[in-house]
């Protein structure tokens, strides 16, 4: 039988040998233990790393001091968040392309619009940035162009080049001889009467591109025409659309108060229905391309298709751009008998009469009242 050991209640643990030294082992430590504070570094690092890269940051979005100096940014059609961002980081707006590109997607800001943006800073709070570019850019810089009523396609003409220095005249001149209205008779390249007189605001950069100009001015025309119902107008009178134009071409020419023009249009429709010349010096005016104050019998004996003294009929095109009252007066003549007209007054209102020697008595106390030459 095996003896087992019994410990001895006097024994205290020290070695048997008291001159035996004693050696102490520390009590292993743990790997994490160990590792503790290599990581603490690491911690600390990574703390400073995202403190000074927030600060940084924080820098970009909001640059300390006051707005830089006033600056004006275009926009290209087209441009994406991120070309947007690098032209106004080329400006010195943002000062980092990158940044501003995330703080627009993390704000959800935009789409911004391209054109012309005014009231920004070299640099400034991105903030501020995207609240500008929310609002509308600048309108697009534009010059004025003016065609009052009754000018014919020469002065017309002579308007666009005199408002528009740097358009070429020979790009005008192709301009008027392609565009076309949908009145215009089949196989015509005369636009007389087709520049409707209107104010056109005039986009600088289309200033180079004539055919804009004059499809703008021919399509308002047929926007009035259709306003106004100028196919189913003319019909209702036995005309063509365009026999109603060239009518309403000559009130505009002779017709000084308003007043007046449905009356002008009667005694046109009246002459042209009776099989006599119209009669008009103004057609003479426009045949010598000439405005005549007091016209001579020379002139008027002028030899030209628009000489409606000499030829019956209308004359062959319009003679200048008519306004919206002529081409309504065209369309709606008031009714009456009246042959004549003269002048009678100061102010340019007309003597109606369907008598030719009312009228030459008319005519005679209009001279004498210096209304006209004689």
């Amino acid at each position: 039988m095996t003896d087992i050991p019994v410990a001895d209640p006097h024994d205290t643990g020290e070695p048997d040998d008291p001159d035996e030294p004693v050696v102490y082992l520390p009590p292993e430590r743990s790997a994490l233990r160990r590792a503790a504070p290599v990581v603490g570094a690491i911690v600390a690092v990574v703390v400073l790393v995202l403190a000074l890269g927030g600060w940084w940051i924080a820098r970009q979005i909001n640059p300390p001091g006051a707005p830089g100096r006033a600056v004006t940014v275009s926009i290209p059609d087209g441009s994406s968040d991120s070309q947007i961002a690098s032209v106004l980081a080329s400006k010195g707006v943002v000062t980092n392309a990158q940044v501003f590109r995330y703080y627009v997607k993390a704000t959800s800001a935009g789409p911004f619009k391209a054109g012309l943006y005014d009231g920004l800073h070299a640099p400034e709070a991105m903030s501020q940035v995207v609240k500008r570019l929310d609002r509308a850019p600048l309108p697009p810089p534009t010059r004025t162009l003016v065609v009052p009523e009754g000018l014919w396609l020469s002065e017309v003409r002579a308007k666009i080049l005199q408002t528009f220095p740097e358009m070429k005249p020979a790009d005008l001149d192709h301009a008027l001889a392609t565009v076309h209205s949908k009145y215009q008779p089949a196989g015509s390249t005369n636009l007389e009467g087709f520049l409707f007189p209107a104010t056109y605001q005039v986009l600088l950069t289309d200033v180079a591109n004539p055919q804009k100009l004059v499809a703008q001015m021919v399509t308002k025309f047929d926007e009035e025409a259709d306003s106004l119902n100028l196919t189913t107008g003319a019909k209702a009178l036995g005309m063509t659309p365009y026999q109603v134009l060239t009518v309403a071409s000559m009130v505009e020419e002779e017709a000084k108060v308003p007043g007046d023009r449905p009356k002008i249009a009667r005694v046109i429709s009246n002459r042209l229905a009776k099989g006599m010349s119209l009669g008009l010096d103004t057609t003479v005016e426009y045949a010598l391309q000439q405005r005549v104050v007091n016209i001579t019998n020379s002139q008027l004996a002028t030899p030209s298709p628009y000489n409606t003294r000499l030829h019956a009929g209308l004359p062959p095109t319009p003679i200048s751009s008519p306004g919206r009252a002529s081409l309504e007066a065209a369309l709606n003549p008031t009714p009456g008998d009246w042959i004549y007209f003269v002048l009678a007054a100061k102010d340019g209102s007309q003597y109606f009469t369907s008598s030719y020697s009312d009228f030459q008595r008319a005519t005679a106390k209009a001279k004498a009242e210096g209304l006209f030459g004689g």
